[in-house]
């Protein structure tokens, strides 16, 4: 006896025949014809090879076979409904759960720490792990789940079609020099931009940025002194000595507050910054990973602080 053999679909009518001992009944129950409930009933005794329902004086009374089906019958019955008309539910304030993203040190500057404050409030048993992101997108973990989702600017990843992408935050760049610099203009201009050695932040170890393209296109290249994976080294760097570090102007600012360093504005006509978040659609619907990417677009989105 195989279970692709049988139409699911008898082991509703069986229920129904079961419960209610009527074949009339059973089918009016079903919103099918008699007829149709009495070809059914045909059909199960053919599949099990076992009368099921006999018509006696009494009524239709089952078999021991019909009566030791039933029980698994009815639980699997159940156990399906429930599964079907159940929808997973998301608690925050009672969750245990661990997110893991996918992401760059910006992120960890800008966004983690007003994060976790807010988690703090709404979902205390809830934790974040951060894993950086290298030079490639972590597709196989996004589609295990073992990645919930990565954060990170159009010039650190290519991001496949088939794969969920919202850009989140367009950010302008702007200039960190130390904070005794004496400049003509309170911002950066071009022919600085050109003519000023640069501490070039590179979280992923490339060798060229969105600016380096930028100054291309005019003909232009700009000088790289140092190559830095880390915001707090180059920007000890910049603070003793007169290179200039181009970066988010929201890391910027955060860098200027803490080191004797200062933000400044650079050409109107540098290309900005797309903080995007890309996730796996197999994990799109569940109601734990939509509210945390409803969370932390509502914190890039939110006023800095």
């Amino acid at each position: 006896m195989k279970l692709h053999q049988l139409d699911l679909n008898l082991l509703l009518a069986f229920d129904a025949l079961m419960t209610l001992g009527s074949v009339t009944r059973a089918a009016d129950s079903l919103f099918i014809s008699q007829p149709a409930m009495s070809h059914a009933l045909a059909r199960l005794r053919t599949f099990f090879g076992d009368p099921l329902l006999v018509r006696t004086p009494q009524g239709m009374l089952p078999t021991p076979r019909a009566q030791r089906l039933h029980l698994g019958v009815q639980q699997v019955l159940q156990l399906l409904e429930q599964q079907l008309s159940e929808e997973e539910v998301f608690e925050p304030s009672q969750s245990k759960r661990r997110f893991v993203l996918c992401t760059t040190d910006y992120v960890e500057c800008v966004l983690i720490p007003p994060l976790m404050q807010r988690l703090k409030k709404l979902a205390p048993g809830v934790t974040i792990e951060i894993r950086i992101l290298r030079d490639t997108l972590p597709e196989a973990e996004l589609a295990s789940g073992e990645i919930d989702l990565v954060l990170g600017f159009d010039e650190y990843m290519q991001v496949p079609g088939y794969l969920g992408k919202e850009t989140w935050l367009t950010e302008p760049l702007a200039g960190l020099v130390r904070a005794t610099m004496a400049l003509p203009e309170e911002r950066i201009t071009l022919r600085q931009l050109v003519d000023m050695p640069h501490v070039f932040h590179s979280p992923l170890g490339t060798s060229e940025a969105s600016l380096d393209r930028f100054l291309k296109t005019l003909g232009f290249s700009r000088t790289i002194s140092v190559n830095s994976q880390s915001y707090m080294s180059a920007a000890t760097i910049v603070s003793q000595s007169d290179h200039l570090l181009v970066l988010p102007s929201m890391v910027a600012e955060l860098l200027a507050n803490h080191w004797p360093l200062k933000s400044l504005p650079l050409p109107d006509a540098v290309p900005d910054y797309h903080l995007n978040c890309v996730w796996h659609p197999v994990h799109a619907q569940q109601p734990a990973l939509m509210w945390l990417k409803d969370l932390m677009k509502e914190l890039v989105n939110s006023e800095p602080g």
